[in-house]
């Protein structure tokens, strides 16, 4: 997981910070870089002789490298087709120092203090919330920017470092209060800043020459962990705003088009409620024609005309009621037709006329049933009857 996180977590901004001791105190330099790519810019270049003016200018989110140079740190070249300068080398104790070398040629440039000294700083830089992601001793790291300095002498803080073809022959304490300065890029460095400016590089670049003491105590992992915890947080902030944003924009969008739809299903309710009423308004007034005898499939203005017609010319036919009512009409109370009958009011001076046109009646197919309700004679002796016919295929 940190491996990939280290991928893609990097420390575009961050400061190197040179502890320089002295007899009797010590004081700080402020390297503040900002990285673009593969482009370096400075930042800022502050030095401060208190560790409380120090952290009033320092950002506390950007982690920090430290350089420690002065009083208490020893320089030295070791030979490596010198065997004194071997033996030497053999017999260092890494345990108790901390160093950073630099391989140029057949020799070793080193520059290592107590490592007591060193742990000293760490702590105290650490207790100040101080995020430490690397240490480095000395001052011969300004040779990593002798190809951009191009020139055959430098002067790194309070080292005179002489070169040979780009590489660091030999060194020197430089006792001039001078404060060389330096063009790197676009920026001018000077001396007291230039090892700091080194350092950054090999941390940036990693160079294989350049060797030094792994310190195990700084949890840079926890540095990185943090940095990805704070990035991820601002993005997934960022997300939730997002998300928040655009669940506003789609509650609003919907809102208006759940109102229309609302609309329309009320107005869809209305008219469904509506076509329910004429649905129901339909099927009464189709029971009412059923009941009524109207939806019949027998032909009664055939039947009646049947009728009307076998009557003999001596009988004169008074009244011929279809689908006669069963009962007399009152109010709220439902009409109710007799759907099978068919009454026939009439009268005739010659009774035998009846009795044959009855027989005539009874031949015909629709009549089912004929029955003769009434006859009776008035005062002018003239007979008058009521027949009834069931029909048999209503």
């Amino acid at each position: 997981m940190i491996k990939f996180l280290s991928k893609i977590i990097k420390f575009n901004n961050l400061y190197v910070i040179s502890i320089i001791k002295t007899d009797n105190d010590e004081h700080y330099n402020i390297l503040e870089i900002n990285k673009k790519g593969k482009k370096i810019e400075v930042v800022k270049m502050v030095s401060v002789k208190s560790i409380a003016r120090l952290l009033e200018i320092i950002d506390l989110k950007y982690p920090v490298i430290l350089l420690i140079d002065g009083k208490g740190v020893l320089n030295k070249e070791i030979n490596l087709k010198n065997d004194v300068d071997l033996e030497w080398q053999k017999n260092i104790d890494f345990s108790s120092i901390y160093f950073t070398g630099l391989k140029s040629r057949n020799s070793n440039f080193i520059s290592f203090v107590r490592k007591n000294i060193v742990d000293e700083v760490i702590e105290r830089f650490q207790s100040k919330k101080v995020q430490i992601i690397d240490v480095y001793v000395g001052s011969f790291l300004a040779s990593l920017l002798q190809n951009s300095i191009n020139k055959n002498n430098i002067v790194s803080n309070d080292l005179d470092l002489e070169f040979e073809d780009n590489k660091l022959i030999s060194f020197k304490k430089n006792e001039t209060k001078e404060n060389e300065t330096y063009i790197l890029g676009n920026e001018p460095i000077t001396k007291i800043y230039l090892p700091q400016y080194g350092a950054l590089i090999h941390y940036l670049v990693q160079q294989s020459d350049v060797t030094k003491t792994k310190n195990e105590t700084l949890n840079i992992e926890e540095i990185i962990y943090k940095k990805a915890f704070n990035l991820f947080g601002i993005l997934m902030l960022i997300g939730f705003f997002s998300m928040l944003f655009l669940s506003y924009i789609l509650i609003q969008y919907y809102g208006s088009k759940n109102a229309d739809l609302n609309a329309e299903n009320q107005d869809f309710n209305k008219s469904y409620q509506i076509i329910l009423d004429l649905e129901k308004q339909k099927e009464n007034k189709l029971t009412i024609l059923k009941e009524s005898g109207w939806l019949s499939t027998s032909y009664l203005s055939f039947y009646s005309y049947e009728i009307v017609k076998s009557a003999p010319n001596d009988i004169t036919l008074n009244q011929v009621s279809i689908k006669p009512l069963e009962a007399e009409i009152k109010p709220n109370k439902k009409v109710i037709f007799d759907l099978k009958t068919i009454l026939i009011n009439g009268s005739t001076f010659n009774e035998i006329s009846i009795d044959n046109w009855i027989l005539e009646l009874k031949k015909m197919k629709f009549v089912n049933k004929l029955e003769i309700i009434s006859l009776k004679k008035d005062k002018n002796n003239e007979s008058q009857f009521v027949i009834k016919i069931d029909l048999s295929n209503v």
